[in-house]
């Protein structure tokens, strides 16, 4: 009984239904430092992510960074949640180019509930930078592809893919501030026979660095027909090639934690957040690798 309670809680999280898509495309974190920073994502720069988080993370690519994340939404075994991203330098007149690829699959019994894909394409490039502020804005063109399975009066929905349009914007001041904006499906792209709305976004904060090896950050999020949430997030290099994090989530109020080891090229991610309210915690795993630097 408890196991199915479970299962109805988070296909209602999920945003779905046994007989009929209710919301595709969730706002998933595709980032354990994200996470555990609070689910933040827009003024603290993660190459690896950009292509979804902000693209204007791309303008100051260094090297080319590839990431990979997975965790089960609420710690559940028939969802899996699944990210690669990454990004490489291209020209500095002309800006950076970054990718993402998502899929979420829900399985039950034997039975697919939902697969859903996203793939996204991402360029950023600086606008403006003098000694002390700089201007980075960038775009993203994401493909979603989802299919539903056949619902309990036996339709098979099949599948459905949309595109969608982001903008970013990441401004530095004084080199230890930072605001960010994102806007997230600009363009108003609707998916399936029934042309359901997926999620527009629009999310804006503010990191700052008080000392050398800590970042505070702070955003709001609001989704279009969604009361607006508020996310709050530190990271604390304890010693070298090692940072802790930890923040706060509002509306569910959830708690979030996690840290990050780079060793060489390569960098462990973990980051956790509670499911605000009823639902069990999420557990957070990433690799990034960057070649010919040292990864984030």
């Amino acid at each position: 009984m408890f196991r199915k309670l479970t299962i109805l809680l988070v296909l209602a999280a999920l945003g779905l239904s046994a007989g009929s898509a209710q919301a595709y495309f969730e706002n998933t974190v595709v980032s354990p430092r994200s996470r555990g920073m609070g689910e933040t994502t827009v003024a603290v720069p993660d190459v690896q992510s950009a292509a979804f988080l902000n693209p204007a993370h791309l303008a100051r690519v260094a090297t080319p960074e590839l990431g990979a994340s997975y965790v089960q939404p609420f710690r559940v075994d028939f969802a899996d949640f699944y990210y690669l991203g990454g990004g490489a330098p291209v020209s500095t007149k002309y800006g950076n180019f970054g990718f993402g690829f998502s899929n979420m699959r829900v399985d039950w019994r034997d039975v697919e509930l939902l697969n859903e894909t996203q793939f996204s394409v991402a360029h950023g490039v600086t606008l403006f930078e003098d000694m002390h502020s700089a201007i980075d804005v960038g775009w993203s063109v994401s493909m979603y592809n989802v299919k539903a399975g056949q619902s309990v009066n036996d339709v098979d929905p099949g599948s459905a893919t949309a595109f969608g349009v982001d903008f970013g914007m990441l401004v530095q001041l004084h080199k230890r501030t930072r605001l960010g904006l994102q806007i997230k499906n600009l363009n108003n792209p609707m998916i399936g026979f029934d042309e359901e709305e997926l999620a527009r976004r629009l999310t804006g904060g503010i990191s700052y660095e008080p000392y050398e090896g800590v970042i505070t950050t702070f955003e709001i999020e609001n989704d279009l027909y969604e009361d607006s949430q508020y996310h709050g997030g530190i990271e604390y290099h304890l010693i070298e090639g090692f940072a802790l994090r930890a923040g706060v989530v509002t509306n569910p109020s959830k708690l979030t934690g996690g840290f990050g080891y780079t060793f060489d090229r390569f960098a462990l991610q973990y980051g956790f957040s509670t499911g605000g309210g009823v639902l069990p915690s999420s557990h957070q795993f990433g690799l990034n690798f960057a070649w010919g630097g040292e990864a984030q």
